[in-house]
């Protein structure tokens, strides 16, 4: 999967939303009020952003392993664009929820839980060890059929001492009560920990900023590590 886009990044790709700093609980009210003017499949829905959104997602959501399966868990990890693919997972999560698909976005502290940000909502945050009943951790958001999660930092141990599964394993729980799962890893700068929150990934790269040796230096250590890569997307 390689997608392209003929608008300037500036333009298609609106800036990310401040950090909030109180605790709401508005995020369940009204469908589009806290929603922020970068989910283009909302508020724009002809703008070129949103019509990439929705390709990727037709694709995601038709996607299948060997056997049939479809991907329990998908990252997207990006290189030297964590502000735009950070966005467009945003926006690829909201066209699955409106076509009818239920959908969880997972959120993560590298990036001060930006996803919940763009959808108007605070971070439920809890422990490594909370990951034991993940379910607790996920919430609703004001679109209907998308749920978000803010997935505990999985650096170091559990209380009894034994190390952390990857954040994949953890996932495998819940996957299977969802039909398309979102790891929003656009931020995490360890490629092994952000290949290690998903059973497979796609990785976002920007054309003017991301050489060809870099993107083959990804590509070659994820296959190291086993992480099953289903597609790249070239911001323009």
């Amino acid at each position: 999967m390689r997608l392209r886009s003929t608008e300037p990044v500036e333009d298609v790709y609106p800036g990310l939303p401040p950090t909030y700093d109180g605790d709401t609980r508005e995020e369940t009210a009204t469908v589009h009020a806290n929603v922020d003017p970068a989910i283009a499949v909302i508020h724009a829905p002809s703008a070129m952003l949103a019509e990439q959104a929705r390709d990727i997602q037709s694709t995601l959501s038709a996607m299948r392993h060997p056997d049939g399966r479809a991907p329990g868990s998908i990252a997207i990890i990006a290189i030297e664009a964590s502000e735009q693919a950070a966005i467009l997972t945003a926006n690829i999560a909201v066209s699955a929820a409106l076509s009818g698909l239920r959908t969880l976005v997972v959120d993560m502290e590298h990036s001060g839980f930006v996803q919940h940000r763009l959808l108007g909502m605070n971070a439920r945050t809890g422990s490594p060890d909370d990951m034991d009943e993940p379910f607790q951790l996920v919430q609703p958001s004001s679109i209907r059929s998308l749920f978000v999660m803010a997935a505990p930092q999985q650096d170091g141990c559990a209380i009894d001492g034994s190390p952390l599964a990857p954040l994949s394993q953890r996932l495998s729980s819940l996957t299977a009560h969802f039909d398309l799962c979102l790891v929003d890893a656009s931020h995490i700068d360890d490629l092994a920990h952000a290949a290690g929150s998903a059973d497979c990934a796609i990785v976002a790269v920007q054309r003017d900023q991301t050489s060809t040796s870099e993107l083959k230096a990804v590509i070659n250590k994820m296959t190291m590590l086993n992480t099953v890569l289903i597609g790249t997307i070239m911001l323009i």
